[in-house]
């Protein structure tokens, strides 16, 4: 490489803009380096050095800028090495494309973008005009690791390095009717997320495992303010195990700062048609939605540049379906016309169930749908025909199988139109004063919900609607 001094450039000056395009068909033609382009040819075609050791030398302001057309259209890196001993480095970047290579001078280096938390965390600064040496770099002997991390449904995996994120899919689905099985898809029984780490622990060290969700703060695990990671006191190294029983949970804190994301969307749209579970027909309503997260764990003293390749990445994907299931058909059994004093009343059972599992709110409306001709003839919906109960069932834990039974409430006759619903489930429902009203109301931290729906046909109202004699079979859809 030679220098020039500054009179040699001053009386052989370049050719202004000599290694640009002139027209606009060589400003097209020239090489594309995009982002979406091959990566590859990208980093292999930009190999740029540029050095200043005698041309640009100016006071502590002078700088070279590095803008790496943050805010515009074109949207290219730049790539390769920077050689300004005698400058300030000055480089810009948007939270895409950014500069890529090595910057050596003797003034300061500004990084003006978004530089990823990884990515910080192991870079290495120093400010004595020398590389980093043995005295400038904490020993990494002792670097405490997470050899292997298993999740539920016996997922397991031993994370490579800090650039490797691991991305998982689980649903809380039963009903493979509706979200068949998947070789992807692991499923996930019950609401917890445990989380296992096999971690290796150098000697005479004391360390604490150190957790963020989606990016945010880093934060210590301390369950009720002690840590579970007991210090190593031996002269040898040694391995030791420590579980999260819930990590979309325990990760959570009380200060509301950077806490847990929940970043639940819609995933693959609406839920409408007629399935079989255990070999009965019933009709779902609902969504499919998507709980997605991303979890970050390192092991250490306290962060420090020594651990940056030690920290574990996964995302989570966790599927579940906010969904309702009702009876498709009630059936009130045959009945015999005269039959009425012996049998005052036919009753229809079903049942409302919703699954909540990412405690959204929602609301249900239960409508008569029947008008017209159709309504007169029907003695299902003849006046004090038909009363319409509903019995709202408590979760006693924590899981779908193991309820207590309320009271039933009486909300009326079915004779009403579609624009009066016959029941309105409301998680943001405003109290109405009536207390057997409100007590049926579902709330969004519910994972279920059930209610039993009776319709209790008074049967003498057949004899009056009867054309000819004989039996009859009732049921309503």
């Amino acid at each position: 490489m030679r220098a020039y001094t500054p009179a040699q450039v001053k009386a052989n000056a370049p050719v202004d803009n000599k290694y640009y395009p002139q027209t606009t068909a060589q400003y097209n033609a020239r090489l594309d380096l995009t982002p979406a382009d091959n990566t590859k040819v990208r980093y292999n075609s930009a190999a740029h050095v540029m050095n200043n050791f005698n041309t640009i030398n100016g006071g502590d302001d002078a700088a070279i800028t590095l803008n790496s057309n943050r805010g515009s259209e074109e949207n290219y890196s730049f790539i390769g090495t920077i050689l300004a001993p005698h400058t300030n480095i000055i480089i810009q970047g948007g939270s895409q494309y950014s500069f890529a290579g090595n910057v050596i001078t003797n003034r300061s280096i500004y990084l003006d973008g978004n530089v990823a938390v990884d990515k910080a965390f192991g870079a290495n600064f120093n400010a004595d005009g020398k590389f980093p040496g043995t005295s400038d770099l904490e020993s990494t002997t002792k670097v405490p690791r997470i050899l292997s991390v298993t999740l539920p449904n016996g997922v397991n995996f031993s994370p490579e390095n800090v650039t490797t994120n691991y991305v998982f899919q689980f649903s809380l689905n039963n009903n493979v009717e509706i979200d068949p099985e998947s070789e992807t898809m692991h499923r996930l029984d019950g609401r917890a997320f445990k989380n296992t780490f096999l971690i290796d622990q150098p000697a005479g060290t004391s360390n604490v495992l150190w957790s963020r969700m989606n990016d945010g703060k880093w934060k210590k695990y301390e369950p009720d303010g002690k840590n579970p990671l007991q210090p190593n006191k031996t002269s040898e190294a040694q391995t030791v195990e420590l579980s999260i029983a819930d990590v979309t949970e325990d990760l959570k804190t009380k200060d509301n700062v950077d806490n847990y994301d929940d970043q639940t969307i819609y995933n693959a749209g609406k839920i409408d048609g007629n399935y079989v579970v255990n070999g009965v027909e019933k009709a779902f309503i609902g969504w499919h939605l998507l709980h997605k997260n991303k979890f970050s764990f390192i092991v250490a003293s306290e962060i420090k540049a020594k651990y940056d390749n030690t920290i574990t990445n996964y995302t989570l994907n966790v599927h579940g379906d906010l969904l309702v299931n009702y009876p498709k058909v009630f059936d009130f059994g045959t009945y015999t016309l005269g039959t009425s004093e012996q049998e005052p009343v036919s009753i229809a059972k079903g049942q409302i169930n919703v699954e909540n599992p990412f405690y959204m709110d929602w609301k249900l409306v239960v409508k008569n749908s029947t008008s017209g001709a159709d309504l007169v003839d029907n003695p299902l919906l003849q006046e004090d025909a038909t009363d319409f109960n509903v019995q709202l069932y408590s979760l006693k834990t924590g899981t779908d199988d193991d309820w207590e039974a309320g009271q039933i409430l009486n909300l009326g006759g079915l004779l009403k139109g579609p624009e009066t619903p016959l029941l309105t489930l409301d998680t943001q429902k405003q109290l109405s004063g009536d207390e057997q009203l409100d007590a049926i109301q579902p709330a969004k931290s519910m994972p279920f919900y059930k209610s039993d729906v009776n319709l209790k046909f008074h049967n003498g109202k057949v004899d009056q609607c009867a054309k000819r004699p004989g039996k009859y079979k009732l049921e309503a859809t």
